[in-house]
């Protein structure tokens, strides 16, 4: 169980996905093993690019072993939590130094915790 929360409110999802996004940026593979839910799925479409990118969990934090994902630091700017039954709703702007990401994520509160479902991200290069 993650300390960061004990109760599926909006103030604990806000706590959750904060820490969630930093790890990304910090590739802390190991806190976001038991961040994920085992069904994630990540759906991001890049400025200019045709293909859609999509992947699971096991390939996302491949990806951040790899390098391909991850390791710098973002501005995270929420604009919205919204909270239905055991889902939570973050839509936030996230910007690097060299890209902008329009994301909403779908968290499931389980056994607990927040565990983030599903990714849908829109990115730009700056």
């Amino acid at each position: 169980m993650s300390t960061n929360q004990n109760e599926n409110t909006k103030e604990s999802l806000e706590k959750v996905f904060k820490t969630f996004i930093s790890n990304i940026d910090a590739r802390d593979v190991s806190s976001l093993e038991r961040t994920f839910h085992d069904q994630f799925t990540d759906h991001v479409s890049i400025s200019g690019m045709e293909e859609l990118l999509v992947s699971n969990k096991e390939k996302y934090l491949q990806s951040l072993k790899d390098g391909k994902l991850g390791g710098v630091e973002r501005k995270v700017q929420i604009n919205s939590i919204d909270l239905v039954d055991n889902f939570g709703v973050v839509k936030a702007n996230l910007q690097s130094k060299v890209m902008n990401f329009h994301t909403q994520y779908s968290f499931l509160w389980n056994q607990g915790d927040w565990k983030v479902i599903h990714a849908l991200v829109s990115a730009e290069k700056i």
